[in-house]
């Protein structure tokens, strides 16, 4: 273990404060706000940012705000868009670590991933009837390869409940600027984009169903990053672009190998049967030899959820592995909890292990009918930059580290979805 990761379990049991959900939410700090702003703007003129904005003379708070999420350079933009409005924004709990106070004055709210949080509803609803404005990310994660990820139906009934316009903030480039399969090394990418529009009235938000309002939502903030590149001709030269992205595209699609692909440069190969890719400056693949089986990668994504999809259907879908487990009780860090066992397959997560400090056995199970996605990392900066899944219930925040090279989490990202997917089918067929 690292020094600032699971520090505080040799010799004892961790500390048991949790989080504490229920602090009433701070309205952003003035002070603290000039600061934001002022760099947020440097940011965008730095990048030759663009924004636009839609349908919105006269709209001011109360309203919904619902971006998608590329990179941590959404926020500057976010910033300035938004500018001179003050609100509040639901954040992962691990956002907060080492920085909780100033994450509260600037309008966080902690929030476990992918859990349902009829507090934070309530935290809204309340807001927005004191005529503030809510923020939030619809996906609820980073993107894992430029192309908007799969926004839940909460998010549409959540808009429905408030009764207040819906704005939506979608932005473009983001991710080529600093992907999430690569949080190292930023490129250097101009013009990026953004628009701003107003999708409902009050008045529209009655009237409209939630499902009408998910599928809104879901065109006004469909982007694909790599795909934009190329039909807007943003060069990318940085010499190393390609490098990390073979923690998305884990699957060859000439061998069908999974867990062999590895990158360098600008290429990306299969350590099986050696066909390699080049990723051009604008987004574009090429094979170096043979056939391109796709012209993007967010191409290349999406066949791999195919192929997780045909091994949910027909039952073969399992993942099974010794795991490293670390729990996340508060904003001060991580305590190492001890190793265990993962187990995900059609019926969710299970999750088993023994704690270092006392000997007593920990257990996790999640129902995959209930988990409409799962959150991921790569390189995860507090895990001795380990790949790692992060489970969560109401009460705990566990991240949980695979051992061995032959996994992905972007698999088991993939499959959590199409399990769900596959249930729901399941269910409204009889």
């Amino acid at each position: 273990m690292s020094k600032e990761f699971g520090k505080n379990v040799r010799g004892g049991p961790p500390a048991t404060e949790k989080f504490d959900m229920n602090l009433p939410p701070i309205q952003q700090k003035l002070h603290l706000m000039l600061l934001v702003w002022a760099g947020s703007s440097v940011m965008k003129w730095l990048h030759l940012g663009r924004l636009k904005k839609v349908d919105m003379k006269g709209v001011k708070p109360p309203f919904l705000l619902i971006c998608n999420h590329n990179a941590y350079y959404d926020f500057y933009i976010m910033s300035t868009a938004l500018f001179p409005y003050r609100g509040y924004f639901p954040a992962a709990v691990d956002d907060f670590i080492g920085r909780e106070s100033v994450l509260r004055q600037l309008g966080g709210i902690p929030k476990r991933k992918f859990t349902a949080d009829i507090g934070l509803v309530r935290q809204c609803k309340k807001l927005l009837g004191e005529g503030k404005f809510v923020g939030l990310y619809a996906e609820a994660r980073y993107s894992l390869c430029g192309l908007t990820e799969l926004i839940p139906d909460a998010v549409g009934q959540l808009a429905k409940r408030m009764n207040v316009p819906v704005v939506t903030l979608k932005v473009c480039g983001h991710h080529l600027y600093h992907p999430f399969w690569n949080q190292k090394h930023r490129r250097w990418v101009v013009p990026v984009e953004a628009c701003m529009t107003r999708i409902f009235t009050p008045e529209q938000i009655k009237a409209a169903t939630p499902d009408e309002i998910n599928a809104k939502i879901r065109e006004y903030l469909h982007n694909d990053d790599f795909r934009w590149q190329s039909e807007n001709r943003v060069r990318v030269s940085y010499k190393k672009r390609a490098e990390g992205l073979h923690k998305v595209l884990y699957q060859c699609p000439n061998c069908m190998k999974e867990y062999m692909m590895d990158s360098q440069g600008a290429r990306i190969f299969c350590r099986s049967c050696l066909k390699s890719w080049v990723l051009s400056e604008y987004g574009e693949l090429s094979a170096e030899s043979g056939e391109t089986e796709f012209k993007f990668p967010t191409d290349w994504y999406l066949w791999e959820r195919e192929q997780v999809a045909f091994e949910v259907c027909d039952g073969s879908y399992r993942f099974d592995c010794a795991v490293d487990v670390n729990d996340l009780p508060n904003s001060k860090g991580f305590v190492h909890m001890g190793r265990g066992r993962l187990i995900h397959d059609l019926e969710g997560f299970r999750l088993t292990g023994v704690r270092d400090y006392d000997g007593e056995p920990f257990s996790m199970t999640l129902p995959a009918a209930g988990q409409i996605a799962v959150h991921v990392e790569y390189n995860y900066r507090f895990g001795n930059k380990r790949d790692c899944i992060d489970l969560n219930t109401m009460d705990n925040t566990w991240y949980v580290f695979p051992e061995g090279r032959e996994f992905s989490v972007t698999k088991i990202s993939l499959a959590t979805e199409e399990i769900f997917k596959y249930l729901q089918e399941k269910r409204s067929a009889g």
